[in-house]
Protein backbone atom coordinates (compact mmCIF):
# COMPACT_ATOMS: atom_id res chain seq x y z
CA UNK A 1 0.00 0.00 0.00
CA UNK A 2 1.25 3.75 -0.30
CA UNK A 3 2.98 5.01 2.52
CA UNK A 4 3.10 8.83 3.63
CA UNK A 5 4.69 10.02 7.04
CA UNK A 6 4.88 14.09 7.31
CA UNK A 7 6.69 14.75 10.47
CA UNK A 8 6.67 18.78 11.48
CA UNK A 9 7.98 20.29 14.58
CA UNK A 10 5.60 21.20 17.41
CA UNK A 11 3.00 20.73 14.54
CA UNK A 12 0.71 17.98 13.22
CA UNK A 13 1.57 14.44 11.99
CA UNK A 14 0.12 13.31 8.66
CA UNK A 15 0.27 9.64 7.91
CA UNK A 16 -0.94 6.84 5.71
CA UNK A 17 -0.72 4.20 8.20
CA UNK A 18 -1.51 4.61 12.16
CA UNK A 19 0.87 3.08 15.01
CA UNK A 20 0.19 -0.90 14.57
CA UNK A 21 1.30 -0.05 10.90
CA UNK A 22 -2.22 -0.77 9.34
CA UNK A 23 -3.48 1.52 6.68
CA UNK A 24 -5.64 4.08 7.69
CA UNK A 25 -8.58 4.07 4.73
CA UNK A 26 -9.30 7.75 6.10
CA UNK A 27 -5.78 8.98 5.17
CA UNK A 28 -5.93 12.91 4.09
CA UNK A 29 -4.98 13.16 0.39
CA UNK A 30 -1.27 14.54 -0.33
CA UNK A 31 0.38 16.00 -3.45
CA UNK A 32 4.63 15.83 -3.10
CA UNK A 33 6.70 17.02 -5.16
CA UNK A 34 10.48 16.28 -4.39
CA UNK A 35 13.14 16.77 -6.38
CA UNK A 36 16.83 15.70 -4.93
CA UNK A 37 19.49 16.67 -7.04
CA UNK A 38 23.36 17.71 -5.43
CA UNK A 39 23.70 21.49 -4.36
CA UNK A 40 25.29 22.24 -7.72
CA UNK A 41 22.76 20.73 -9.50
CA UNK A 42 20.03 23.52 -10.60
CA UNK A 43 17.47 21.02 -10.19
CA UNK A 44 17.86 20.92 -6.45
CA UNK A 45 15.23 23.93 -6.24
CA UNK A 46 12.96 22.67 -3.17
CA UNK A 47 10.79 20.62 -2.48
CA UNK A 48 6.70 20.96 -2.51
CA UNK A 49 4.09 18.71 -0.45
CA UNK A 50 0.38 19.70 -0.24
CA UNK A 51 -2.09 18.28 2.23
CA UNK A 52 -5.77 18.25 1.37
CA UNK A 53 -8.98 18.25 4.17
CA UNK A 54 -6.87 19.85 6.72
CA UNK A 55 -8.84 22.17 9.38
CA UNK A 56 -9.75 25.66 9.10
CA UNK A 57 -7.97 26.36 12.31
CA UNK A 58 -4.96 25.24 10.37
CA UNK A 59 -4.86 27.04 7.39
CA UNK A 60 -5.64 29.89 9.37
CA UNK A 61 -2.70 29.98 11.27
CA UNK A 62 -0.25 28.26 8.69
CA UNK A 63 2.06 31.38 8.95
CA UNK A 64 2.99 29.42 12.12
CA UNK A 65 5.02 26.40 10.31
CA UNK A 66 7.52 28.87 8.79
CA UNK A 67 10.73 27.77 9.95
CA UNK A 68 9.91 24.21 11.40
CA UNK A 69 11.35 21.45 11.17
CA UNK A 70 10.00 19.12 8.60
CA UNK A 71 10.38 15.21 7.69
CA UNK A 72 8.78 13.60 4.87
CA UNK A 73 8.72 9.90 4.82
CA UNK A 74 7.39 7.67 1.46
CA UNK A 75 7.12 4.83 -0.38
CA UNK A 76 5.29 1.67 -0.11
CA UNK A 77 4.25 -0.38 2.56
CA UNK A 78 2.72 -4.49 2.90
CA UNK A 79 -0.11 -5.25 0.68
CA UNK A 80 0.60 -4.87 -2.71
CA UNK A 81 2.14 -7.86 -4.56
CA UNK A 82 4.83 -6.07 -5.76
CA UNK A 83 5.65 -3.83 -2.78
CA UNK A 84 8.79 -3.93 -1.09
CA UNK A 85 8.16 -2.03 2.73
CA UNK A 86 12.56 -1.90 2.72
CA UNK A 87 12.16 0.48 0.16
CA UNK A 88 10.58 3.34 1.95
CA UNK A 89 12.05 6.05 3.89
CA UNK A 90 12.94 9.40 4.41
CA UNK A 91 12.29 11.28 1.47
CA UNK A 92 13.13 14.68 2.19
CA UNK A 93 14.05 16.38 5.43
CA UNK A 94 14.43 20.41 5.98
CA UNK A 95 12.66 23.43 7.20
CA UNK A 96 9.56 24.90 5.99
CA UNK A 97 10.36 28.15 4.17
CA UNK A 98 6.86 28.82 3.31
CA UNK A 99 3.31 27.54 4.29
CA UNK A 100 0.09 28.52 3.34
CA UNK A 101 -3.45 27.79 3.32
CA UNK A 102 -5.96 27.31 0.69
CA UNK A 103 -10.34 27.49 0.86
CA UNK A 104 -12.23 26.57 -2.05
CA UNK A 105 -15.54 25.88 -2.30
CA UNK A 106 -15.38 23.06 0.57
CA UNK A 107 -11.77 22.11 -0.14
CA UNK A 108 -9.13 23.25 2.14
CA UNK A 109 -5.56 22.96 2.12
CA UNK A 110 -1.98 23.53 3.15
CA UNK A 111 0.62 24.26 0.81
CA UNK A 112 4.30 23.38 1.93
CA UNK A 113 7.09 24.34 0.35
CA UNK A 114 10.49 22.76 1.41
CA UNK A 115 14.19 23.70 2.15
CA UNK A 116 16.91 21.05 2.52
CA UNK A 117 19.36 21.64 5.98
CA UNK A 118 18.85 24.10 8.75
CA UNK A 119 16.29 26.80 9.21
CA UNK A 120 17.99 30.18 9.73
CA UNK A 121 17.44 31.56 13.44
CA UNK A 122 14.35 33.17 14.14
CA UNK A 123 15.80 36.80 13.80
CA UNK A 124 17.27 36.74 10.51
CA UNK A 125 15.48 36.62 7.43
CA UNK A 126 14.70 33.04 5.79
CA UNK A 127 17.30 34.00 2.55
CA UNK A 128 19.59 34.98 5.32
CA UNK A 129 23.08 34.46 3.97
CA UNK A 130 25.15 31.07 5.67
CA UNK A 131 28.27 32.91 5.57
CA UNK A 132 30.25 29.81 4.73
CA UNK A 133 34.28 29.94 4.60
CA UNK A 134 36.58 28.24 2.49
CA UNK A 135 40.23 28.17 3.46
CA UNK A 136 42.35 25.68 1.73
CA UNK A 137 45.60 25.58 2.94
CA UNK A 138 48.70 24.34 0.64
CA UNK A 139 49.02 20.59 0.82
CA UNK A 140 45.26 20.33 2.62
CA UNK A 141 42.27 17.73 0.62
CA UNK A 142 40.03 19.32 -0.68
CA UNK A 143 37.51 17.08 1.32
CA UNK A 144 38.94 18.00 4.73
CA UNK A 145 38.60 22.10 3.57
CA UNK A 146 35.10 21.58 2.69
CA UNK A 147 34.19 19.98 6.23
CA UNK A 148 35.89 22.97 8.05
CA UNK A 149 34.00 25.47 6.20
CA UNK A 150 30.82 23.82 6.40
CA UNK A 151 30.78 22.68 10.01
CA UNK A 152 30.34 26.12 11.71
CA UNK A 153 27.42 26.59 9.31
CA UNK A 154 25.48 23.05 9.97
CA UNK A 155 26.15 22.75 13.74
CA UNK A 156 24.45 19.02 14.70
CA UNK A 157 24.86 17.91 11.04
CA UNK A 158 27.18 14.37 10.59
CA UNK A 159 29.80 14.82 7.74
CA UNK A 160 30.76 11.57 5.17
CA UNK A 161 33.05 12.42 3.38
CA UNK A 162 35.03 10.47 0.29
CA UNK A 163 36.85 12.75 -2.44
CA UNK A 164 40.03 11.38 -4.33
CA UNK A 165 43.23 11.89 -2.72
CA UNK A 166 44.76 13.93 -5.67
CA UNK A 167 42.36 17.17 -4.89
CA UNK A 168 45.11 18.82 -3.01
CA UNK A 169 45.39 22.28 -2.64
CA UNK A 170 48.95 23.48 -4.67
CA UNK A 171 48.66 26.91 -2.88
CA UNK A 172 46.31 28.33 -0.01
CA UNK A 173 43.16 29.76 -1.41
CA UNK A 174 40.40 31.04 0.56
CA UNK A 175 36.97 32.05 -0.30
CA UNK A 176 33.17 33.26 1.40
CA UNK A 177 30.02 32.01 0.00
CA UNK A 178 26.50 32.77 0.80
CA UNK A 179 24.98 29.74 0.64
CA UNK A 180 25.30 25.79 0.01
CA UNK A 181 24.88 25.81 -3.35
CA UNK A 182 27.00 28.25 -4.12
CA UNK A 183 30.33 26.82 -2.81
CA UNK A 184 28.96 23.71 -4.00
CA UNK A 185 29.06 24.89 -7.67
CA UNK A 186 33.09 26.35 -7.00
CA UNK A 187 34.21 22.51 -5.83
CA UNK A 188 31.82 21.18 -8.71
CA UNK A 189 33.98 23.34 -11.00
CA UNK A 190 36.72 23.41 -9.31
CA UNK A 191 37.80 19.05 -8.73
CA UNK A 192 37.11 19.00 -12.64
CA UNK A 193 39.64 21.25 -13.97
CA UNK A 194 42.10 19.52 -11.37
CA UNK A 195 41.29 16.00 -12.40
CA UNK A 196 40.70 16.34 -16.05
CA UNK A 197 39.83 13.04 -17.04
CA UNK A 198 36.36 12.45 -19.37
CA UNK A 199 34.90 9.69 -16.72
CA UNK A 200 35.62 12.14 -13.46
CA UNK A 201 31.92 13.35 -12.03
CA UNK A 202 33.21 16.30 -9.93
CA UNK A 203 32.82 16.93 -6.00
CA UNK A 204 29.30 16.64 -5.23
CA UNK A 205 27.66 18.11 -2.00
CA UNK A 206 24.47 16.61 -0.82
CA UNK A 207 22.41 16.59 2.34
CA UNK A 208 20.55 13.11 3.34
CA UNK A 209 18.39 13.75 6.88
CA UNK A 210 21.19 14.76 9.13
CA UNK A 211 24.31 13.72 6.64
CA UNK A 212 26.02 16.33 4.56
CA UNK A 213 27.95 14.00 1.83
CA UNK A 214 31.00 15.14 -0.21
CA UNK A 215 32.13 12.70 -2.53
CA UNK A 216 32.96 12.04 -6.18
CA UNK A 217 32.91 8.85 -8.40
CA UNK A 218 36.91 8.29 -7.70
CA UNK A 219 36.09 5.33 -5.20
CA UNK A 220 33.50 2.62 -5.70
CA UNK A 221 29.66 3.79 -4.63
CA UNK A 222 27.53 1.04 -2.94
CA UNK A 223 25.71 -0.72 -5.55
CA UNK A 224 22.19 -1.35 -5.73
CA UNK A 225 20.59 -3.81 -8.33
CA UNK A 226 17.67 -2.51 -10.36
CA UNK A 227 15.16 -5.07 -11.38
CA UNK A 228 12.75 -5.48 -14.17
CA UNK A 229 9.55 -5.24 -11.37
CA UNK A 230 11.08 -2.30 -10.30
CA UNK A 231 10.85 -0.48 -13.12
CA UNK A 232 7.53 2.01 -14.57
CA UNK A 233 7.87 1.88 -18.01
CA UNK A 234 11.57 1.53 -20.20
CA UNK A 235 14.40 3.51 -19.38
CA UNK A 236 14.96 6.39 -21.85
CA UNK A 237 18.23 7.86 -23.34
CA UNK A 238 17.45 11.74 -22.64
CA UNK A 239 20.95 12.81 -23.43
CA UNK A 240 24.07 11.24 -24.37
CA UNK A 241 25.10 9.54 -22.50
CA UNK A 242 22.49 9.81 -19.92
CA UNK A 243 19.26 7.96 -19.12
CA UNK A 244 16.41 8.52 -17.22
CA UNK A 245 14.37 5.43 -15.50
CA UNK A 246 10.63 5.47 -13.25
CA UNK A 247 10.20 3.34 -10.47
CA UNK A 248 7.55 2.94 -7.74
CA UNK A 249 8.39 5.37 -5.19
CA UNK A 250 11.55 4.71 -3.01
CA UNK A 251 13.66 6.16 -0.42
CA UNK A 252 16.86 3.34 -0.55
CA UNK A 253 18.85 5.27 -3.42
CA UNK A 254 20.81 7.98 -3.01
CA UNK A 255 22.34 10.38 -5.24
CA UNK A 256 25.76 9.06 -6.09
CA UNK A 257 24.59 5.36 -5.89
CA UNK A 258 25.58 3.36 -8.12
CA UNK A 259 22.54 1.35 -10.23
CA UNK A 260 23.33 -2.00 -11.66
CA UNK A 261 20.43 -1.78 -14.61
CA UNK A 262 18.36 -4.94 -16.06
CA UNK A 263 20.39 -5.71 -19.64
CA UNK A 264 19.09 -5.21 -23.10
CA UNK A 265 15.87 -2.71 -21.54
CA UNK A 266 17.44 0.18 -23.51
CA UNK A 267 17.30 0.28 -26.80
CA UNK A 268 16.89 2.77 -29.91
CA UNK A 269 16.27 3.03 -33.59
CA UNK A 270 18.91 2.79 -36.28
CA UNK A 271 18.29 6.57 -36.66
CA UNK A 272 19.19 6.93 -33.23
CA UNK A 273 22.17 5.54 -32.71
CA UNK A 274 24.09 7.61 -34.95
CA UNK A 275 23.42 10.84 -31.97
CA UNK A 276 24.52 8.31 -28.80
CA UNK A 277 28.22 7.87 -28.16
CA UNK A 278 27.61 5.64 -25.47
CA UNK A 279 25.52 2.74 -26.26
CA UNK A 280 27.86 -0.27 -25.06
CA UNK A 281 26.96 1.18 -21.60
CA UNK A 282 23.53 -0.43 -21.56
CA UNK A 283 24.72 -3.73 -22.40
CA UNK A 284 26.95 -3.03 -19.26
CA UNK A 285 24.34 -1.84 -16.95
CA UNK A 286 26.51 0.37 -14.83
CA UNK A 287 24.82 3.92 -14.04
CA UNK A 288 25.59 6.94 -11.44
CA UNK A 289 22.41 8.88 -10.14
CA UNK A 290 23.02 12.26 -10.85
CA UNK A 291 19.17 13.22 -9.48
CA UNK A 292 15.94 12.00 -8.47
CA UNK A 293 12.35 13.24 -8.49
CA UNK A 294 9.55 11.48 -5.89
CA UNK A 295 5.88 12.73 -7.49
CA UNK A 296 2.97 11.37 -5.88
CA UNK A 297 -0.55 12.21 -5.44
CA UNK A 298 -1.79 9.64 -2.81
CA UNK A 299 -5.35 9.13 -3.86
CA UNK A 300 -4.89 8.88 -7.49
CA UNK A 301 -5.54 5.29 -8.73
CA UNK A 302 -3.48 4.90 -11.89
CA UNK A 303 0.39 3.47 -11.26
CA UNK A 304 2.50 6.96 -12.82
CA UNK A 305 0.86 8.71 -9.15
CA UNK A 306 3.36 7.64 -6.70
CA UNK A 307 6.46 7.05 -8.50
CA UNK A 308 10.46 8.33 -8.30
CA UNK A 309 12.27 9.01 -11.68
CA UNK A 310 15.91 8.99 -11.92
CA UNK A 311 18.59 10.42 -14.11
CA UNK A 312 21.81 8.66 -14.16
CA UNK A 313 25.34 8.41 -16.68
CA UNK A 314 27.04 5.47 -17.06
CA UNK A 315 29.68 4.70 -14.58
CA UNK A 316 32.05 4.87 -17.64
CA UNK A 317 32.19 7.05 -20.70
CA UNK A 318 33.06 5.85 -24.12
CA UNK A 319 34.08 7.89 -26.79
CA UNK A 320 32.74 7.40 -30.54
CA UNK A 321 34.44 5.50 -33.12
Amino acid sequence: MRYYRIEIDGGPVFTSHNAQGQNDRGALQVELDIPVAAFANPGNAGAFVKVWGVPLSMISQSKNLTRKRIKVYGGFKQGLPLAKPQQSGLLVQGWVYQAFGNWQGTDMSLDLIIQAGPPPADDKPLDYPKNISLIWTKGQNLGEAIKNALSPAFQGYTFNINVSPNLTALETQSGRYGSLSVIAQFVSEHSKVMINDPNYSGVDITITGNTISVFDNSASPRVKQITFSDLIGQPTWIQAPSIAFKTMMRADLKVGDEVQMPKTLITNSQQAMSSLINQNAAQQGAFILSSMHHIGNYKQPDGYSWVTEFNAFPKQTQSAK
